[in-house]
Order: structure tokens, then C-alpha cells, then sequence
């Protein structure tokens, strides 16, 4: 039987399989792996400190100062592995708020007023202290400096167990301190920038001219308080929405009545052409006269705006046309007096005349002396009424008895008048200069008795009704025309008829009626016909309690 052969491939080595389960690392590979460990641990801290200083500097551009030292305490505390603290701090070298962190804010006081606390040294040495506490531990106390003039702003006070810092909580520290103190003086200059805004807002507002003050960008513009009050509050508002200042500044003067004088004047100042001299102008019809002029604002040779200041001089021009017009009226009537004086004297010293032509003429030249005294006085009177300096004093008097006084004058200055006077009930105490009302009465009632030529009756009555005194002083003489009575007040004026032209008279007898009236806080007044008589109306309001 013949035996077969089978062929058997010859065994390879089977390649190396890695069992399941550990092997034990090398020591290579375990240093290795704490290295990795070390600096995960190191990166997270390191993100950790990143992001705590992220957050700090977020809490100090978006956070007022106040809220920014309560966020900031609870954010370093952890950082630098303590729990008790405070942040202090100090405007003008005094303490203005105080932050802490399981420390008495009192305590922090009474350290501030103790010369030789951790916080007083620091403050004054400008440098950090670390004393030793009583109950164990220590407490320190770092300066917040202003970068500018390294002023002490602030302090951060802090205690701990331990007797030094590391290098890390160190930095830590002086970091927030130099952070504190550039937001401190940022904070600092800008509240000092709104106080001087505000302040210069005021010193405008303040100015009675009105101001108007462009940027040279064109785009600001600012209005006083006296500019406002010129011009209507609507017209104001229509122009904030304009986008340039010149028409801007136009608009507020949509009432001016030379428009195109203004616009080339303005238009002038946003070229930077600056006019010398002045400029005249009305507004509102005329009825409000303006005088203009601008001044360039420049600092340090560096051009920031112009300011257009405005002057109402409305009551100015009103006061020297008055003047003008008063200084010619007395001058006339100066003239008119002392023209016959002059020439009747000159007759007498010329001719010789005889007994009755001489005596008339003498009767002449003292009528006209008279006249020219009466004149001379009255204008006195007007000048010390106008001036302001010119104090009248006043006291508590019985009108009343003023009057029942002055009664027996009047019946003496006229036989062909009756004087008659009626007092209604109540007491008549009043705060007033009795001077100034005998004055008073007596320009009426002599006025009265002179424009009644024919005689009659001369009513004075007096009655109170709700705190007011009303005094009524009637005559039956020949009235005033309706056309005069608006002015009858006025200085120098006289109705013009026949009659009064008669009479004659200074004009300013019941002008200074007016003034004394007024200054006494009430009113006069005055009802007439023609041919029937005058009712002259005056009324004083009577203070509570001098009745």
C-alpha cells in the first residue's frame, strides 16, 4: 500500500496581540501626565484671573463709582483668598463712601479719625501700611492715587491671617488699586466737566442779554434763558430740527423786521468773519428794538464758536426820546415865564410910567415868579418821583385824621367852594408817608377847586371795602374832553379848550398824583363830562391786620 504524503505549512510567528486590561506607565509617562495636569490646572487659573479682570474692567466703564467699589470688593476678596475687607474713599482729603466686607463701617470711621490708624498713615505716608491686630492677624491698608498728581483718592483696607502677601496677591492688589485710580479721576474730571457746564449754562442764564452761542462745527448751538424769554417758546422748539446752526439761529428770529440784515450778519459770523461794530435791529413790528454785536470764542489761538449777544434796548431808546421830549417841554414852559419877567422888568427899568401901569406890571412879574416857582417845584418833584434812589418812608397812619386836618386849608383857598367830606365806616390805618399824601390830596382837591372856576361842591369820600381804601374826589367844574382822558396823566399835559388855557397850570400836578399812587401800590383813576364835573378815583390796598 503505498503511503501518501500531505504537505504542512511551516508556522510563522503570530504577530504580538495586546490583551485586554492595564499595564503599568513608566515613570517617564507619569511625569509627563503631572506636567499636563500642572498646566491645565495653571491654564484654568489663569482664565479664571483673565476673566475676573474682564469682569473688573467691565464694572468700571459701565458701573458708577459707588456700585463699581461694592462689585469690585466682592470680586478681589476671593481673588486674593480673603473674606474681610473695605474700599474707602475721599473727596477733597474727606471720606465720602466707604464699602465692606465683614468689617464694621463704623470701625473704618473712627480709624479714619485716629491719626495714628493703619488708614491715616496710609492715607497721609501715600504708601501701603500693615499693622498687627490686638485680636491676632494683621490688617493692611493700600492708597488709591490719582495718576495726575498722585493724590490720595482711596484706600483698600484689608485684614488677614497671614503676615505677607505673595507676589500673585500683590499684583492682584496694585493692580485694582492703579485701575481704581485712572476710573476715579476719569469719573472725577467728568463730574467736573458738568459742574463747569452747568455753571457756565447759569452764568449765561444770569446775563439779562440774550445770548446765542455757535459751535464752529455749525451743528451746537445754545440759547440763554433771556434769548428764550425774547422770542416765543414755540419758535424755540420748531428749531431742533434743523441740522445746521445757521439755520438754526435764523429761525429764532423769524420775527425780527429786517430778516435779510440778520441772515447776512449771521452768515457773516459761520465764516468766521467776526463784524466790529454793531448791529441795529427791531422785531414784532417794532415793538422790540434790538441792538447786536459778536465776539469770537477762541482758546489758545484755536477758534471753538462766536457768540451773538442781543441787547434789548427798547426801554433805552423809549427813555431818551422821553428825556428829549421832557428836556423840550421844560425848556418851553421855562421860556414862557421868564420871557414876561424879562420883558415887563425892562419896561420898568426904561420908562416911567405911572402909579396903576406899574403896579399891574409888578402884579405880572409876580404872577409869572409864582408860576415859575410852582414849575421849578413840580419838576423836582417829578425828578425825585423817577429816581429810584429816592426812598419814601412810610409808617402807620390815620388817614382819616390827615384829611379832617388838611380841611380847614382848603376852605381858605377858595370862598366859593364847599368842601365836603364823608368817611364810611371802620378804622382807617393804613401804611403810608404822611408827606406824600397830603400831597396827594392836596394836587387833587386844589385841582378841584381851580378847574371848577364857578364854584360849587368839592366831595371827598372815603370808604373801606375788602382790605382796600377807595378815596373819591369829585368837583362840578368843567370837566375834561373824552379825548384827553387817556393822557391826563401824562407829564406836561393839558386839555386843550378855551378854559383850561385860562386857568393855566404846569401840566404836572397830576402826573405827580400818579407817581405817588403807584409808589404806594394802588391805582387812580379818573371819570369826566364835559361842562359837569371830575370824579377822581384813588384806591390803596390796606395789609392785613392794620385795619
Amino acid at each position: 500500500m503505498k503511503k501518501v504524503m500531505r504537505y504542512r505549512p511551516t508556522k510563522k510567528p503570530r504577530p504580538y496581540r495586546l490583551r485586554m486590561g492595564s499595564f503599568p506607565a513608566s515613570d517617564q509617562e507619569i511625569s509627563n501626565r503631572q506636567q499636563i495636569g500642572r498646566l491645565q490646572e495653571n491654564l484654568s487659573k489663569a482664565e479664571d484671573k483673565l476673566k475676573h479682570r474682564n469682569e473688573i474692567m467691565e464694572v468700571l466703564t459701565t458701573q458708577n463709582v459707588e456700585s463699581a467699589c461694592e462689585t469690585l470688593l466682592l470680586k478681589l476678596l476671593p481673588l486674593i483668598g480673603l473674606n474681610a475687607g473695605a474700599i474707602i474713599l475721599y473727596r477733597r482729603e474727606q471720606l465720602s463712601h466707604v464699602v465692606t466686607e465683614s468689617v464694621e463701617e463704623m470701625e473704618l470711621i473712627e480709624k479714619d479719625l485716629d491719626q495714628y490708624s493703619v488708614l491715616r498713615r496710609a492715607f497721609m505716608m501715600r504708601k501701603s501700611i500693615q499693622l498687627p491686630l490686638d485680636e491676632g492677624g494683621f490688617e493692611s491698608a493700600i492708597p488709591i492715587q490719582s495718576p495726575s498728581n498722585n493724590g490720595v483718592v482711596g484706600l483698600i483696607y484689608l485684614k488677614h491671617p497671614f503676615e505677607q502677601f505673595n507676589l500673585q496677591q500683590v499684583g492682584d492688589i496694585l493692580d485694582l488699586t492703579r485701575k481704581l485710580g485712572m476710573t476715579l479721576e476719569r469719573h472725577l474730571l467728568f463730574h467736573q466737566m458738568e459742574h463747569e457746564k452747568i455753571k457756565t449754562y447759569q452764568l449765561l442764564d444770569s446775563i439779562r442779554e440774550a445770548v446765542l452761542y455757535i459751535e464752529s462745527s455749525g451743528e451746537q448751538i445754545y440759547a440763554n434763558q433771556a434769548l428764550l424769554n425774547m422770542f416765543p417758546p414755540k419758535l424755540v422748539n420748531q428749531t431742533q430740527g434743523f441740522r445746521h446752526a445757521y439755520e438754526r439761529a435764523t429761525s429764532l428770529f423769524e420775527h425780527v423786521d429786517q430778516p435779510d440784515a440778520l441772515h447776512d450778519y449771521i452768515g457773516q459770523l459761520m465764516n468766521g468773519d467776526i463784524p466790529g461794530e454793531t448791529i441795529e435791529l427791531s422785531a414784532f413790528r417794532g415793538n422790540l428794538l434790538l441792538s447786536a454785536y459778536a465776539e469770537r470764542i477762541a482758546i489758545a489761538n484755536v477758534e471753538w464758536g462766536m457768540m451773538l449777544v442781543l441787547r434789548d434796548v427798547t426801554k433805552d431808546k423809549e427813555l431818551d426820546l422821553k428825556q428829549a421830549e421832557f428836556v423840550s417841554i421844560v425848556s418851553h414852559e421855562l421860556r414862557t415865564p421868564l420871557s414876561s419877567i424879562m420883558g415887563f422888568t425892562e419896561l420898568l427899568m426904561k420908562r416911567s410910567l405911572d402909579g396903576p401901569r406899574q403896579k399891574k406890571y409888578l402884579e405880572t412879574i409876580h404872577s409869572e415868579t409864582v408860576r415859575l416857582s410852582e414849575l421849578i417845584h413840580d419838576i423836582l418833584e417829578i425828578q425825585k418821583g423817577e429816581d429810584l434812589t429816592q426812598g419814601t418812608v412810610k409808617k402807620r397812619i390815620d388817614f382819616k385824621k390827615v384829611l379832617i386836618e388838611m380841611k380847614p386849608m382848603f376852605e381858605l383857598a377858595s370862598l366859593h367852594h364847599q368842601i365836603k367830606m364823608s368817611f364810611g365806616p371802620g378804622t382807617y390805618k393804613m401804611l403810608a408817608s404822611e408827606e406824600k399824601m397830603k400831597q396827594l390830596f392836596t394836587n387833587l382837591i386844589m385841582n378841584a377847586i381851580k378847574y371848577s372856576p364857578d364854584g360849587g361842591t368839592i366831595q371827598i369820600q372815603a370808604e373801606l371795602t375788602d382790605q382796600v381804601l377807595r378815596i373819591v374826589v369829585a368837583d362840578e367844574g368843567i370837566g375834561i374832553p373824552d379825548k384827553a382822558l387817556p393822557f391826563i396823566f401824562d407829564k406836561f399835559y393839558r386839555a386843550d379848550n378855551s378854559d383850561t388855557r385860562k386857568i393855566g397850570g404846569t401840566g404836572l400836578g397830576l402826573a405827580i398824583c400818579k407817581m405817588i399812587v403807584l409808589d404806594h401800590g394802588g391805582t387812580i383813576s379818573v371819570d369826566s363830562e364835559v361842562g359837569v364835573g371830575s370824579h377822581f378815583v384813588v384806591q390803596f390796598p390796606l395789609e392785613q391786620g392794620l385795619l
